[in-house]
């Protein structure tokens, strides 16, 4: 498995490679105004400069290969948001996708499922056997996002991780499988035409 950070793109939306310098400012814009309701994501902890150490752990876990982000665009070059590869394992052909926000226009469109469809079509043909998502266990909406593209929730990881702002966040675990992408792909794809 071998997953880059190309440009993907469709009719709805085009992911490049994230880069910090270009884009940090669509994503500080983006996460201000999304203000509490992001309050389950790993990295929000206000006063501080959240988004600056959000920005700046993008930056070092993409120079690290541990992360390969992209910036989401609609059609029209409008930022739509961030989701990323996490932690991909060539050697057991194993990848997250994971570190997904998008912007309050973009949110309940088509942009979160052609975002995944594209990611996982990418993953699987560069050889994943498995996709996983980790979510927040008290963030019911990504939960019901990531069950509708048709992951299997796996279990929960019980207080496994302690976030900036002090809270021990239990993360609800999801895969698809590269032997469930058929049937995945075609139900996103029925999804995402009746945008059309």
């Amino acid at each position: 498995m071998d997953v880059r950070a190309d440009e993907l793109s469709d009719r709805y939306v085009t992911l490049v490679p994230f880069d910090v310098a270009r884009d940090g400012d669509d994503l500080r814009a983006m996460a201000d105004a999304l203000g509490p309701r992001i309050e389950t994501w790993p990295y929000y902890n206000p006063p501080s400069d959240w988004v600056g150490a959000w920005l700046a752990n993008i930056e070092a876990r993409t120079a690290e290969g541990t992360l390969i982000p992209f910036r989401i665009s609609r059609p029209d070059g409008q930022f739509a948001g961030l989701s990323t590869y996490i932690n991909p394992d060539a050697l057991s052909r194993n990848v997250e996708i994971g570190m997904t926000m998008y912007t309050a226009d973009a949110q309940g469109t088509e942009v979160n499922a052609a975002t995944k469809r594209l990611l996982l079509a990418h993953a699987f043909a560069c050889g994943a056997v498995r996709v996983q998502f980790n979510v927040d266990q008290r963030n019911k909406r990504s939960q019901a996002a990531v069950k509708k593209l048709g992951g299997v929730q796996e279990g929960i990881l019980r207080d496994n991780r302690i976030l900036p702002n002090g809270v021990l966040r239990s993360t609800v675990v999801f895969s698809i499988l590269a032997s469930e992408w058929p049937a995945v792909k075609a139900g996103l794809d029925a999804r995402l035409a009746a945008f059309e």
